[in-house]
């Protein structure tokens, strides 16, 4: 389950700030002035429109339980306003659409100039009744996220707990389209532009192949096909994408230079953590403190997987393998612990069990994954432990026709990342072949997500001159061409936390704001360590030198305090060691 807060990020929480909206001025607000009112979205400037919508959670008797549905409109900035908004479906499944708003309403700006976006959680995330359980028990203890993907005694009571005012067989993704369908409806808009991400562009083929008068452009970045069941081809993709990332970096002078046997490495990494687990120390997330942890070949797998979707973690692969095989794993199991942690807790667990336990898992042949898998460094970990979650929960019917390919006029713009572990091109290739109007892109470098290349920004321009002009006749993609990765990483990674006296940390705290914008950041002690308060989120600072700082929980981000007589001049916050903010002390 992939989390995705901004079209060109997965997995990292993104404050964007977007213009000041206007009133909503669509059908929507004349036609059902009750269902949307006036509300704040944290992250966004400005009113948007928020509401709920009742729904029968057994579609087909049209009777029982009803489920509320939430939806969130960012109205359009500017004008003349188009009737048609821009829709995002989310990934995973198990995501809530509108917790990605905020994100989106800066990608967006464009689109949103003359377009409501329309975020609704899909029946069993966010505010949409969500199928919400805990599989990592007891929290405390970080050895917990580090075991079984989905523990089975943990499905045993997610199960048992939903039942109880839930009909699990009813959370599929047909189901949620036709949810998506009459969201529509109610609003007034006749037709709708749609965007899936991961997961989500499974959803919108559906939709597209369910009401297809309804849609007017849509948008498929990382293409998973109905008929790809997943994890059948995790582990085959996976290592394409590993090879592809491994080989750049052999290509690149620096990364030869510092990684000349990796190759050799990840291999023995992954034959050695499969003859035993190795114990290491890794920072608790919600403490900062170091704790002992066993990291297995499988959450080491894992781990390498999910720094694939990202280009600029996939930038650090290289050293992190590296300082493994020198005996450091701290890195590795840290990022194995994100993996768990941010992206397969950070959805709804029950939704995504519901939907892959009736749409994927019944589907794959005995043997075949474990086929697949044979020579991978991923394996068939994945498979055999959600075969073993779905043989308890209950399988929902799927439509005759839900596998086939999608056809139909509408046009359609597929993205794919070139080394997408999850979802390669090929996924794309396949699907735009029954869609006569259809354009394939695959952007260099890119993993599941394009964050942490240059140029990349051309993306989101393709895509607003894609929604505006409605098709992609003449579509100008040459600066897709021109997309390439900053250097690898080569240098280690510093693991080993630093006790600092209180008096040394009151020298870097105080009121700092954006440089060259107006987001401020409070920075305060708070036994040993420092808590950093920004846009409303507040994350724990630990120190592995005096003026460089770590954040437990993103492995990817660190923070430099740099201070000159004594005093600081400048706060630098990377992420994947790019500079993604500066902060300067406040005056007055």
């Amino acid at each position: 389950m992939s989390r995705s807060a901004s079209l060109l990020i997965a997995g990292t929480a993104v404050l964007l700030l977007s213009a000041g909206p206007t009133g909503l001025r669509t059908d929507a607000s004349r036609k059902s002035p009750e269902l949307l009112t006036p509300c704040e979205v944290p992250g966004v400037a400005g009113k948007g429109r928020c509401g709920t919508y009742e729904v029968y959670e057994d579609r087909a008797a049209r009777k029982g339980r009803k489920i509320s549905l939430k939806i969130v409109v960012l109205p359009a900035t500017g004008a003349p306003i188009a009737p048609d908004p821009f829709v995002f479906l989310s990934g995973g499944p198990g995501e809530a659409a509108t917790e990605s708003a905020p994100g989106l309403a800066g990608d967006l700006r464009a689109i949103r100039e003359h377009r409501d976006l329309l975020f609704v959680d899909q029946r069993g995330t966010g505010g949409s009744h969500p199928l919400n359980c805990e599989m990592y028990v007891p929290r405390e203890n970080l050895q917990s996220y580090l075991g079984e993907f989905f523990p089975v005694e943990s499905v045993r009571r997610c199960r048992r707990e939903l039942e109880k005012n839930s009909d699990l067989t009813r959370y599929t993704t047909p189901d949620a389209m036709d949810d998506l369908d009459d969201v529509r409806a109610a609003l007034g808009y006749e037709r709708l532009n749609v965007l899936g991400g991961s997961y989500g562009t499974r959803a919108a083929q559906v939709y597209l192949k369910r009401h297809p008068r309804h849609v007017r452009t849509v948008v498929l970045h990382g293409v998973v096909p109905t008929d790809d069941h997943m994890p059948l081809h995790f582990p085959h993709n996976a290592q394409r994408a590993l090879s592809g990332v491994l080989e750049e970096c052999a290509a690149e002078p620096a990364c030869r230079a510092a990684f000349p046997d990796l190759a050799r490495e990840a291999r023995d990494l992954f034959s050695g953590l499969a003859r035993s687990p190795v114990q290491t120390a890794a920072l608790n997330p919600r403490t900062g403190d170091p704790t002992e942890v066993s990291l297995s070949r499988d959450l080491a797998a894992e781990a390498v997987r999910y720094m694939l979707y990202s280009p600029a973690a996939a930038g650090e692969i290289p050293a992190v393998i590296h300082q493994a095989a020198q005996g450091d794993f701290a890195p590795l199991a840290e990022r194995a612990l994100y993996g768990r942690v941010e992206i397969v807790g950070g959805g709804s667990a029950g939704l995504y069990l519901s939907v892959t336990c009736s749409e994927d898992v019944p589907w794959i042949r005995p043997g075949e994954g474990e086929r697949q898998a044979e020579g991978t460094f991923l394996g068939d970990y994945r498979l055999r432990q959600q075969r073993a979650a779905c043989a308890l929960w209950p399988r929902a019917p799927i439509p005759e026709d839900y596998f086939g390919r999608v056809t139909g006029g509408a046009p359609v713009l597929l993205l794919s990342g070139q080394w997408d572990p999850a979802t390669p091109p090929s996924n794309s290739d396949t699907v735009a072949k029954s869609l006569p109007r259809s354009l394939h892109l695959v952007v260099p470098h890119g993993g599941h997500a394009f964050e942490g290349l240059l140029g990349v920004d051309c993306v989101l321009d393709l895509i607003a001159a894609f929604v505006e002009r409605g098709t992609t006749d003449g579509l100008e993609t040459s600066c897709v061409s021109k997309i390439r990765r900053p250097p690898f990483r080569v240098e280690s990674f510093p693991t080993k936390v630093m006790a600092l006296e209180d008096k040394d940390l009151s020298r870097l705290a105080g009121r700092y704001v954006e440089e060259g914008g107006t987001l401020e950041a409070v920075y305060e002690v708070r036994g040993g360590k420092i808590v950093a308060s920004v846009g409303g989120e507040q994350f724990l600072l630990v120190p592995v030198s005096p003026t460089r700082f770590r954040i437990p929980g993103d492995p990817m981000a660190d923070v430099t305090f740099e201070v000159e007589e004594g005093r600081v001049q400048r706060i630098v916050v990377t992420e994947g060691g790019t500079p993604v903010r500066k902060f300067v002390p406040r005056k007055g």
